[in-house]
């Protein structure tokens, strides 16, 4: 089978259906469901994608299939009508069966399409990922933009994808291995993301209730914490957006867009602690009206650098926890204190954020205890919002490699690898057991006077209380 056709002027950039109505959010490292935050985030690499591919002169279209509604008949009817040339895919671990089989429905609507996959998943297991799915052509290995452009040119131009580098690729009946791709550089030559194919309106901001957008300020993590992913996918080397680049996004996405409060989304925002503070600053000295919200490790901040960001909009900071056992916090190679912990989450609430910690439970050589110290300590820590997650082990993280050596995978069945389950069983804890701590984890933090009063507070009308309630609804599905 050929994986070129001659004329490529047009690309269909798609967010799979959800896979039996669960919403994944695809993005990165990030891969959970919709409930883990009750919202789901705009697709910002394929906004980006669609950016790229506009500027060379393609047709592009893409759809949000989780927002939009629209399931595998639906995109089937419009894979018919729209009849791309290119169709780009994008992919996350627990969906990963099902997003692939979009590959099928694109070949159906035609035949002579190429069709191409990106995530962490297929970067990570990209032999694989290729053998799951028959009408395939091939999968990008790491960050997609310019990869996806050159296979783009090359269909266009009638060449083959032999000399594509950062891909895999179908030759017939063999799997071809390309050379990698070198990351970007210099991420200020990416195009600001397309937002005009996107329904922003149906990307809402958790008790706030209104659009928001992901920003992205830079890429790569120089940390190597065991349980994380995203290595593979963006690589260890910090690489940062000017911070004029950055706020001259938010200005244009107000302007054009009339959305005013963001993510800003990286690995960890205030790695490098002059950029972080430079952005603050530029948004301060264009007198930006913005709300932002960032994630951060616990042993990059301070009470300065926090309460400037106050003063530049941010409202909220996400914090890596992980755990309330250092013995853990060590093994999970994290490389941060208790003692951080404590003092990031006061520097933050001085500087007046709210404060969301990230805690990962059921990690190899937890107990029962220690899980009990974690949620003692997310509970004495004052934070506003707490997320539990089971340590998952996502393929492209050590994690996963020990746990396939050792033997301690309870499946191998994709759609179970999420945070709200556990697919490990340690000497130490079963998987079901990790998952009933997990429970009791949520209940022992939310159900709480002092976390019941502060949410109803933030109810202040009929249309807050609405929105409350699918949030509930919704996060129930996650816990």
């Amino acid at each position: 089978m050929k994986v070129y056709c001659e004329a490529t002027s047009s690309a269909y950039l798609i967010n799979p259906p959800a896979y039996q109505g669960i919403k994944i959010v695809r993005e990165g490292r990030c891969m959970q469901r919709k409930g883990a935050w009750t919202a789901v985030w705009a697709p910002v690499s394929l906004a980006t994608i669609a950016a790229v591919l506009e500027n060379e002169g393609f047709k592009v279209k893409l759809d949000d299939c989780i927002v939009n509604e629209i399931d595998a008949d639906k995109l089937q009817k419009k894979l018919e009508i729209f009849k791309p040339d290119l169709v780009v895919i994008n992919t996350a671990t627990p969906s990963i069966v099902t997003d692939l089989k979009v590959a099928s429905l694109a070949k159906k609507a035609n035949p002579n399409c190429v069709t191409v996959a990106f995530g962490i998943h297929v970067t990570a297991l990209p032999e694989e990922s290729l053998k799951m799915e028959k009408n395939l052509d091939a999968v990008v290995r790491g960050e997609p933009e310019m990869t996806i452009k050159e296979v783009a040119l090359k269909m266009r131009e009638g060449e083959g994808l032999t000399k594509v580098r950062g891909i895999t690729f179908k030759k017939g009946r063999r799997i071809i291995r390309n050379l990698d791709r070198p990351p970007i550089e210099n991420l200020d030559v990416l195009p600001f993301p397309a937002w005009q194919h996107i329904k922003i309106g149906r990307h809402l901001m958790p008790f706030k209730n209104i659009p928001f957008l992901l920003v992205a300020t830079g890429r790569g993590c120089p940390y190597q914490c065991n349980f994380c992913a995203d290595k593979t996918f963006y690589g260890r080397k910090l690489r940062l957006r000017s911070p004029k680049r950055i706020v001259d996004e938010l200005e244009w996405i107000g302007k054009k867009f009339r959305v005013k409060d963001f993510l800003f989304w990286s690995e960890s925002f205030t790695i490098n602690r002059q950029f972080a503070k430079s952005v603050a600053e530029e948004i301060i000295r264009r007198r930006l009206k913005v709300h932002w919200v960032c994630n951060s490790r616990v042993d990059t901040v301070d009470y300065n650098l926090l309460k400037k960001f106050a003063q530049a909009g941010c409202w909220m900071i996400g914090y890596g926890i992980e755990s309330g056992e250092q013995r853990i916090l060590n093994l999970m190679n994290k490389r941060t204190t208790l003692k951080q912990a404590k003092k990031a989450v006061g520097d933050a609430h001085r500087a007046g954020l709210e404060v969301t910690g990230h805690c990962v439970i059921g990690y190899p050589g937890e107990t029962k205890k220690t899980i009990q110290k974690t949620i003692e300590f997310a509970k004495n820590l004052g934070l506003d919002f707490v997320q539990f997650y089971c340590a998952v082990p996502f393929p492209g993280s050590e994690l996963y490699v020990v746990a396939k050596e050792k033997g301690w995978l309870t499946t191998e069945d994709w759609p179970f690898f999420e945070q709200n389950f556990s697919v490990v069983n340690t000497p130490q804890l079963k998987a079901q057991e990790v998952m009933a701590l997990r429970r009791q984890a949520f209940r022992d933090f939310y159900l709480r006077p002092k976390i019941i009063w502060q949410t109803i507070k933030r109810i202040r009308s009929f249309g807050d209380l609405k929105q409350f309630f699918w949030m509930v609804k919704d996060f129930i599905t996650w816990i």
